[in-house]
């Protein structure tokens, strides 16, 4: 599978929740933005350069409990204003839960946006709404 292929079978993550990445030689990085969440592993754009093979640990804090999982460096792509790295995660266990907290991501991003819109709607309700309009659709990535 090319690299073009592989990320359009992965899912956007809401940028509003941020994720924080640990190169294991060096302190947080900032500036980190997840661009996707797929089969393989996740794509996020950063102001700092990582090499194939540098072994991460890859944490969102703002969910509960917080996710926290170590993976690998797979691709590093130069851009205008920074970098696009894709990294994958050292097994699949580390997947499935990378994919998990991103289902959770995804249901309090569509809650915000329900309440910004001036409806009043609980974690719950958003929960059941989110599934019955994109579990289907994310469950194919």
């Amino acid at each position: 599978m090319t690299r073009q292929e592989d990320r359009r079978s992965f899912i956007r993550h809401p940028v509003e929740i941020p994720i924080q990445i640990y190169p294991q030689s060096s302190p947080l990085l900032s500036d980190v933005q997840v661009r996707d969440v797929g089969k393989g592993g996740i794509s996020f754009r950063t102001n700092v350069a990582l090499m194939p093979g540098a072994m991460l640990i890859l944490a969102i804090p703002h969910v509960h409990p917080p996710f926290k999982e170590t993976c690998t460096v797979c691709w590093s792509q130069e851009e205008a204003d920074g970098f696009e790295v894709g990294v994958s995660f050292k097994d699949q266990q580390g997947l499935f839960k990378a994919r998990l907290v991103e289902q959770v991501c995804q249901i309090e991003n569509y809650r915000k946006q329900e309440v910004s819109r001036g409806r009043q709607i609980t974690p719950e309700e958003a929960a059941r709404e989110w599934i019955a309009k994109y579990a289907v659709e994310f469950g194919l990535n």
